[in-house]
């Protein structure tokens, strides 16, 4: 029996697979129909009733598509005249006692909710009592809800039952009471808990980091890997005016199916830490970027042979550690990871590695076995080496060894240090130069399981600092080692051309947006099976400049004193 069935949605043919819902079925096939409750990470609930459809054969009464499987031969109605009165009176009921806060909600603009109104709603509302009112609270230290907006789809609850297994979120009361609410004691607190605001279609559960902070429309999205632990989450950094606002999961289902955690979530708050080096230094004296780069130049050119060591971490990228690896040219080299932290394992399979370093599987492939640092102190203390090159673009700071530090600031030896902290290195070497944060990387990482993932620069460096990538190929450059500065995507070229058994020759066409496995990796998923191609539905986007339009509105006669409104004020 062959699993594919044939149907049709409004006579177009459609394809779906033995078992497959219609609503999942339609949305594979590029057909929109409106839901709230229905999630392809979450069981079905079927409590919105927005995804009504009718079916032949099937009962003379519309089918919610999201519990309803697919048969062979069978057609659906979406777009009929019955199925359209029938999602009317469906969104009258969720919009009854929705307050009209659209133009102060954080939701705005890519509120389920919202664009559902628009298209498939009334325009008048036959609803004349008072609203009710609910709770408005902190569920956790990053989640703030109001009860208001809350349309009891239960995304939430399910997320926190089934894949997190934490349940601190419960539905409470009846009818139009039911509210969400956590238990007595128990916030809302787990690793996952923002991924709850990224399901809410309507803006009632909100991320407190980016509450009022600015309007969705204005965002500029980049999608990226992250750059917190090793297993390499899929995220999308949205930028307003060099600043990261938000960073959100982005679906991929080899590395973090549709969730990331609260660590990654904010870790762009490093970016704007105080502790954070921001301009370059010699001599612990602040200099142009231009002056400590040019300074850096002539140090690496007139390095000995085989006199150049380098230090790296985990946080470097592949292209990062290549260009070191032909800098030191048989000098010795060394890497210092970050300390494991805490691992986490959801219910689904999204884990949180416990390893915090996003490319130590890279620094594997690309420089092999290295120690920690110990053949570069004995290099240094031995007086065999002229010029010591540190990348330590790690926030907070990456934990070498106190004795190497002080052997390598003793010696007669030119440090160049790229760093993001201010202090240790930085403030120990000769030349010291800004750091990118991962959000402002060009490169790529290999997660735990041997996937080759792409990070792209969200937002430049600041003030006039320059890439490591760029740093790096300038002084490979003054060296001799590369003929010319070339793109991530040119350096990343070398680096496969000549680790063809570590990254089989590709390019960064071949990686894409969803990675790629590479040769040894555990994790052999092909990137045409890393999406399901879900997305929420299309969202409201202003077609050109804002205009002002009359419309008419009714209001509950008690609504004009309460808000000191008079006859005619609007």
């Amino acid at each position: 029996m062959s699993d594919e069935i044939h149907f049709s949605i409004d006579g177009q043919e459609c394809t779906a697979r033995r078992g497959e819902t219609i609503l999942a079925a339609a949305l594979r096939n590029g057909v929109q129909i409106p839901h709230y409750c229905w999630h392809p990470g979450l069981s079905v609930a079927g409590n919105c009733r927005m995804c009504l459809v009718f079916v032949e054969p099937g009962p003379p009464k519309p089918v919610i598509a999201c519990s309803t499987e697919v048969q062979e031969g069978m057609k659906v109605e979406h777009a009929s005249a019955r199925t359209k009165e029938a999602r009317e009176g469906v969104l009258e009921f969720l919009l009854a006692n929705h307050p009209l806060d659209c133009p102060i909600c954080d939701q705005a603009g890519e509120c389920d909710l919202q664009q559902y109104s628009f298209d498939h709603g009334r325009s008048e509302s036959k609803f004349v009592d008072v609203k009710t009112q609910a709770h408005r609270k902190d569920f956790g230290p990053l989640i703030r809800f109001n009860g208001n907006r809350c349309i009891k789809c239960t995304r939430c609850v399910r997320f926190c039952q089934e894949v997190t297994d934490t349940h601190e979120l419960t539905l409470i009361d009846r009818s139009d009471h039911a509210i969400i609410d956590v238990f007595p004691g128990v916030p809302l607190d787990n690793p996952l808990s923002g991924c709850t605001a990224d399901l809410c279609p309507v803006g009632a559960l909100l991320e407190k980091d980016s509450i009022h902070s600015t309007r969705v429309w204005l965002l500029r999205g980049t999608k990226s890997v992250c750059g917190e632990c090793a297993t390499g989450c899929n995220v999308n950094v949205e930028v307003f005016e060099e600043s990261v606002k938000r960073i959100t999961p982005r679906e991929n289902q080899a590395t973090n199916k549709w969730w990331m955690c609260d660590e990654g979530r904010l870790s762009h708050r490093a970016r704007q830490s105080p502790t954070r080096l921001r301009e370059a230094r010699m001599g612990g004296a602040s200099v142009s970027d231009a002056e400590a780069l040019e300074a850096a130049r002539e140090a690496v050119a007139a390095a000995g042979a085989g006199r150049v060591a380098g230090l790296a971490t985990g946080h470097a990228t592949n292209e990062e550690l290549y260009l070191l690896k032909l800098l030191v040219d048989g000098g010795p080299l060394g890497v210092a990871y970050r300390p494991e932290g805490a691992s986490f394992r959801a219910r689904d399979g999204f884990e949180i590695s416990a390893d915090k370093n996003p490319n130590r599987e890279g620094v594997r492939r690309v420089l092999g076995e290295v120690d920690g640092g110990e053949a570069v102190r004995r290099a240094v203390a031995a007086g065999s080496v002229d010029v010591l090159l540190v990348l330590d673009g790690v926030p907070g700071g990456a934990p070498w060894d106190p004795d190497l530090l002080a052997a390598a600031w003793r010696a007669d030896t030119t440090i160049v240090a790229l760093c993001f902290e201010d202090g240790g290195w930085a403030g120990s070497a000769g030349i010291a130069l800004p750091a990118p944060h991962w959000t402002e990387q060009d490169g790529t990482y290999v997660n735990a399981r041997g996937r080759l993932q792409r990070l792209r620069p969200a937002v430049p460096l600041p003030g006039d600092a320059r890439p490591s990538l760029e740093v790096l190929q300038e002084l490979a450059h003054a060296a001799g080692r590369v003929p010319r500065v070339l793109s991530a995507g040119g350096v990343f070229r070398r680096l496969s051309a000549s680790l063809p058994g570590s990254f089989g020759k590709l390019d960064y066409r071949s990686v894409g947006a969803y990675g790629v496995p590479l040769p040894g990796a555990s994790d052999d998923t092909p990137p045409e099976a890393c999406s399901t191609g879900y997305e929420a539905g299309p969202k409201s986007r202003a077609p050109g400049r804002a205009k002002d339009e009359q419309v008419r509105i009714s209001v509950h006669r008690e609504s004009p004193a309460g808000y000191g409104t008079l006859r005619g004020d609007v």
